[in-house]
């Protein structure tokens, strides 16, 4: 008896999966619209198809204005970060300028033979260690930011052919089907063979 109901829970299992996967198959059918519809579409002549045309080419127009939309924010997150370096920068360029002018107070006071020598010459070498520290930031941001330059540079140039691209494509308009575009038909059995008996050669007799 227990081997009976157990039997019956497995073919249930099974079967509630079998179920499952047909019922996701045709889930994942209807939302990525791939059906039969493409398959049957290719029975129809091309020039039977315009508004199938029409509207793969506002398709194939919207995919082109979105890549150019995600260049063009690209592009925007490109300078901001260049904008971003030239502002560090010009901290750099602050800061250094600031040290210089301490270390040109202290050197002058130290040559008039002013103030504690000993703490002048510790003093003098701190400020030429910060300021060879900021000049050595400074050429590393520079390169960061000459490196986002170029890459703005090149992106421009991006986005001016993919704007003439659609400007042409637009102007092009929808592409005319092909007249002999027509898909055939496979023969079938019956078909096949009244159109091998039509066309077969007559046999000459010895």
């Amino acid at each position: 008896m227990k081997r009976l109901i157990y039997i019956s829970l497995v073919f249930l299992l099974a079967l509630s999966l079998l179920t499952g996967c047909e019922t996701t198959r045709k889930l994942t059918s209807s939302i990525s619209g791939t059906s039969d519809t493409d398959e049957l579409l290719t029975q129809v002549p091309s020039e039977e198809q315009k508004e199938v045309h029409e509207a793969a080419f506002n398709l194939q127009v919207a995919e082109e204005k979105m890549k150019l939309a995600e260049m063009k924010a690209e592009l925007a997150s490109l300078q901001k970060k260049y904008a971003d370096y030239q502002e560090d920068l010009a901290n750099k360029h602050q800061d250094a300028a600031e040290v210089k002018l301490d270390l040109a107070k202290l050197e002058t006071v130290d040559k008039a033979n002013l103030g504690e020598k000993e703490y002048n010459i510790n003093k003098i070498a701190d400020l030429k260690s910060k300021i060879l520290k900021i000049e050595a930031d400074s050429i590393k941001l520079e390169a960061k930011r000459d490196t986002t330059e170029q890459k703005i540079n090149g992106l421009a140039q991006q986005i001016e052919e993919q704007e003439t691209k659609i400007l042409n494509l637009e102007a092009a308009g929808v592409p005319e089907p092909d007249p002999g575009d027509v898909v055939k038909m496979d023969k079938g059995p019956e078909e096949e063979k009244v159109s091998e008996t039509k066309t077969a050669e007559p046999e000459t007799q010895p």
